[in-house]
């Protein structure tokens, strides 16, 4: 079974949601996110769309615990979805919190997709526990390097994480490998690794 979610229309705090195979009934199970307000990662694939119209599939699988934790994303984007994300919300913010399990708190509520390349700030299926001084430095220098490949002439870039923990009780990665293709432009490839 999987969720298919899709945002079709967003106005202030109220959401109209595409939900089909049984998604109701797998977002009702899913007990360790705090958010009520919109839908909560479950064990496979999560689809949600970039802002403006990219189409992405985050896959969650279960830790030792129950608790769904992102393994992998894929999202391709365009030009038409830079600057088409959102920000954080009090919900995603509290959400990262509960996940972050290493005993420090120092984390901030990490997009997987970038607010500045298309994505939602304000839905948890894009949102991860991230070290605050990575997310705000290489891993966002990462995500301008690649707003400017598409800006300065790809049409697309096939944007891909996978996620990696020290052990399976773990909520919080310790690593994310982040690869970027692009179709046209100057641009072929980029990637990096980052510790978490």
């Amino acid at each position: 079974m999987h969720t298919n979610i899709n945002i079709n229309m967003h106005i202030g705090r109220f959401y109209v949601w595409g939900m089909f195979f049984g998604g109701i009934e797998a977002l009702a199970s899913s007990s360790s996110c705090v958010c009520t307000t919109v839908p909560c990662p479950v064990e496979g694939k999560n689809y949600l769309n970039a802002g403006g119209g990219g189409e992405g599939v985050y896959t969650y699988s279960l830790n030792d615990d129950g608790i769904a934790v992102v393994a992998s994303a894929e999202v391709t984007i365009s030009s038409a979805d830079l600057d088409h994300g959102t920000d954080t919300t009090s919900c995603t913010q509290s959400y990262s919190r509960t996940m972050d399990d290493d005993g420090v708190e120092d984390c901030d509520a990490g997009h997987i997709l970038a607010h500045r390349l298309g994505g939602y700030g304000n839905q948890t299926i894009n949102i991860f526990p991230q070290d605050i001084s990575v997310n705000r430095g290489a891993f966002n220098q990462f995500e301008d390097s690649i707003y400017d490949c598409i800006e300065s002439g790809a049409t697309s870039a096939k944007l891909s994480w996978t996620f990696a923990y020290e052990d399976t009780t773990k909520t919080k990665p310790d690593k994310v490998d982040y690869d970027a293709i692009f179709t046209g432009g100057d641009c072929l490839e980029l990637n990096s690794a980052f510790t978490n």
